[in-house]
């Protein structure tokens, strides 16, 4: 695992909508998405506030009725979940279901990704995984993070300190836990709308365990990322390539 240090380190979509959780199916739904290097904040029906990174979806009611708070996502949001008993919030992705009653966690399942993740800051969730041969639910507590790979039924355990989360929403703030270059090199293409082409398939399962809390630019993510020079980076007509280190 290579460790990059640049400011601060250390640390469409088909969506299928089953109401079986619904005692009323509401009437009407929003659909909301946010582009390419876009983010967007949004308050939902219960007041709660929900982030969406770029290249997301989320489609929720207009209304949520009285025994449960159902949202779908295909992408990446961060949630600041309004506590309510009676009424469990629940985000449904792929095969995954988080459902909290008031919390703060991010929650990442791009289609295109082959791996999806649940990051727990704040509260309790219980995660839902709808695989194959697996069936189950999992309680987070703070500092947890859950990552299932979509390909293989894997799960993979993690851990981060939530004081020092670097949470996406905040600027333009990365927060990288033994992510390969090749998840990374994702979430900056969507991040900067950008094409980033690596050119030998395996510089992408090199790990790293970084954060970058101060607006770097996307060529100062990838020289800090290089630090070790593992890997050479070259722009041609807004196109970046990574190749093996230049000999």
């Amino acid at each position: 695992m290579r460790i990059a240090e640049y400011a601060a380190v250390v640390v469409s979509v088909a969506l299928a909508f089953h109401y079986r959780h619904q005692a009323a199916t509401p009437r009407e739904w929003v659909e909301v998405y946010a582009d390419m290097g876009e983010r967007r904040e949004i308050v939902l029906p219960d007041s709660s506030h929900v982030w969406l990174n770029a290249g997301t979806k989320l489609i929720y009611p207009k209304e949520f009725n009285r025994t449960i708070r159902q949202v779908y996502l295909s992408g990446e949001m961060f949630a600041d979940v309004r506590h309510d008993e009676d009424r469990p919030f629940i985000v449904s992705a792929d095969r995954l279901e988080v459902k909290v009653l008031g919390t703060q966690f991010n929650f990442k399942s791009y289609q295109e990704d082959v791996k999806s993740e649940v990051s727990l800051v704040h509260g309790k969730v219980s995660v839902s995984l709808k695989a194959s041969k697996m069936n189950g639910k999992l309680t987070l507590e703070p500092g947890d993070i859950l990552r299932f790979n979509k390909t293989n039924n894997h799960i993979d355990f993690l851990n981060f300190d939530p004081d020092s989360y670097a949470n996406w929403i905040d600027n333009d703030n990365f927060f990288f836990v033994e992510q390969t270059l090749g998840d990374i090199v994702a979430d900056l293409r969507r991040h900067f709308a950008v094409d980033i082409i690596v050119t030998d398939k395996s510089l992408c399962g090199e790990t790293y365990y970084a954060s970058f809390i101060n607006n770097e630019s996307l060529d100062e993510i990838l020289a800090a990322l290089n630090k070790d020079l593992l890997f050479s980076v070259r722009k041609e007509a807004e196109v970046y390539y990574i190749s093996p280190p230049l000999k």
